[in-house]
């Protein structure tokens, strides 16, 4: 039996939010569904579904929306998802749950069938929105059904994938993204993002890239605006030129548009290296 747990969230992540207006048109919907996690109390206590308080939601505590028997949503409809995978109480009670009119709230589906069922109302392969931030991947679990969703995305335009952890990208594509949220993540050079030829809007920001290595494998995209804030590549001689060189394409770095002084490389010849360098005390 599949015991992930896949939950919703009310807004975007900080990050999100901070995304450019301008590549903001796309206007996730909330998602009108409530549940309720009681799991940790009834593991600790080691007693069973009906010994808690029943609260009016009480019910609905093992449920995810693909779960729910009367269930209309997909996945395209979600506005922040969270994966998770359930507790070993999810498995026990999925069957035997009922509503208040005595009728059974999960469908009977097991096996294959209820994977079948859960991939096609999870519809990610139309998504063309989708925010998967803070999904705490050192869970072997959530790390494989992440990394699977990916590679469902076959269409998506605006995705934000922040505070993952992420070091590596460059097996997956997303051939339609033109807006790609990367900010707060592990990646260490540009070879290792996915592959983007649509892109317009690239945040990089506070990840790990440290020089130029792969920033050509952009030039042949649509890239109008790149952020790189917080990596230490931006303190390298010539950070500006260098990147306007590489992308004659871009638009806006870092916030600001493009200057006729961006195209103007200062000599590093007998430029002391540390010159250059921040140093905090």
């Amino acid at each position: 039996v599949n015991r992930d747990s896949l939950q919703t969230e009310s807004t975007h992540s900080h990050d999100t939010d901070q995304t450019r207006d301008t590549y903001h048109s796309h206007g996730a919907s909330a998602v009108p569904l409530t549940i309720v996690s009681a799991y940790k109390h009834l593991r600790e206590s080691g007693e069973g579904v009906n010994s808690h308080t029943e609260l009016p939601s009480h019910r609905f505590q093992y449920s995810v929306w693909h779960d729910l028997r009367n269930a209309c949503l997909t996945g395209t409809q979600l506005k922040a998802p969270r994966v998770r995978e359930g507790p070993p109480e999810k498995d026990k009670a999925f069957y035997k749950m009922k509503d208040e009119e005595n009728k059974i709230i999960h469908h009977s589906m097991k096996g294959s069938a209820k994977t079948n069922y859960q991939q096609k109302i999870e519809n990610w392969e139309n998504a063309k929105s989708a925010s998967f931030c803070y999904q705490e991947l050192s869970n072997k679990y959530q790390r494989s059904t992440f990394y699977n969703i990916l590679g469902r995305l076959r269409v998506v335009e605006h995705l934000h994938l922040t505070h993952n952890e992420l070091q590596d990208l460059s097996s997956y594509s997303f051939p339609r993204c033109e807006v790609l949220n990367l900010n707060n993540n592990f990646l260490y050079s540009f070879k290792n993002l996915p592959s983007i030829p649509k892109i317009r809007y690239l945040a990089l920001e506070d990840n790990d890239i440290d020089s130029f290595n792969g920033l050509s494998k952009l030039r042949s995209s649509t890239i109008e605006e790149l952020s790189l804030n917080g990596n230490p590549v931006t303190f390298q001689i010539n950070y500006r030129p260098k990147v306007f060189q590489i992308l004659t394409q871009l638009k806006v770095l870092d916030g600001i548009p493009k200057l006729q002084s961006d195209l103007e490389f200062q000599s590093e010849e007998g430029l002391n290296p540390e010159s250059s360098q921040c140093v905090v005390m």
